[in-house]
């Protein structure tokens, strides 16, 4: 064994137990509640940094939240009062944070229980999951993040408002077909924004997206009639067999389509590619 592999050896040596020892200064806590007959149930949630997980519960559940953090910079918030739920970590004002992850969250929503649901994430992994839940309202804004959000499964409620807003971030949706949403509404920054509209649809929708100096990608099943509009100059756009005609471009199949999507695009920079993608009826995997 050379010096360099007993010198790196010993140095995991002593690395280990300082990580150990800084895990083992974090701290647990975990709140649920059982559905009651609730009519709505408001769901905050404000997350800055770390690991962001939101998915369906059992049934009979309202919600079950399960927060892991470090109590040296952040202090966990679970507040429910009527049927709103804040769920997040915070900092504590003037407090020197010691470490640069602020923790785990862990979100499971009961599926009997109209929601509507707020998400503020910050530079932190996020994978939100709403497929089967009963979502009536949803608005996202995220910062420097990677963030998934998925409908594998039809949402029963009509969805009434379905916003997103992208920093200097990645962000990808799935299902949105599923999503049972009128209007969608995006506005992008500098990162990349996959839309996939896979899934049953149950009406025609429309998209507004502003985009930035990103990429957009498109994912539309055949068979769904479609319309784009896009302003912006700079802009590259792959049409992927749209016919221009008048205002914008449309799919061949527009006027006889069961279900429509109109995209209307503002872009300045970066680029706009649209894609078929076989149609999906089934729960995504």
């Amino acid at each position: 064994m050379s010096r360099r592999t007993i010198s790196l050896a010993s140095l995991a040596l002593l690395l280990v137990p300082a990580s150990l020892a800084a895990q083992e200064d974090w701290r647990s806590v975990s709140t649920s509640r059982s559905y009651q007959g609730e009519e709505e149930l408001r769901v905050d949630v404000r997350f800055g940094a770390g690991r962001l997980d939101i998915k369906p519960g059992p049934a009979g559940s309202l919600y079950k939240a399960t927060l892991h953090y470090d109590p040296r910079g952040f202090r966990p918030v679970t507040e429910y009062h009527e049927g709103r739920l804040r769920v997040g970590l915070e900092t504590e004002r003037g407090t020197r944070v010691r470490t640069n992850k602020a923790g785990e969250v862990a979100l499971a929503l009961g599926p009997e229980v109209p929601i509507t649901l707020d998400l503020e994430i910050g530079a932190a992994e996020a994978d939100v999951e709403l497929g089967g839940l009963r979502i009536r309202r949803v608005e996202v804004s995220t910062g420097a993040s990677q963030t998934s959000l998925r409908f594998s499964r039809p949402n029963p409620e009509p969805l009434s408002v379905l916003q997103i807003e992208v920093g200097a971030a990645a962000f990808r949706a799935e299902g949105l077909g599923n999503a049972n949403a009128e209007r969608l509404s995006v506005d992008g920054g500098l990162g990349e924004v996959i839309l996939d509209f896979s899934g049953e649809w149950q009406r025609d929708m429309t998209a507004d997206i502003d985009m930035g100096l990103g990429a957009l990608k498109l994912r539309v099943p055949e068979g769904i009639g479609v319309h784009v509009v896009k302003d912006g100059l700079l802009a590259t756009f792959d049409s992927q067999g749209l016919i221009k005609r008048g205002d914008g471009y449309y799919s061949p199949d527009w006027d006889r389509a069961s279900r429509r999507l109109t995209i209307r695009v503002d872009a300045a920079l970066g680029s706009i590619d649209l894609q078929w993608v076989k149609p999906v009826t089934a729960s995504l995997p």
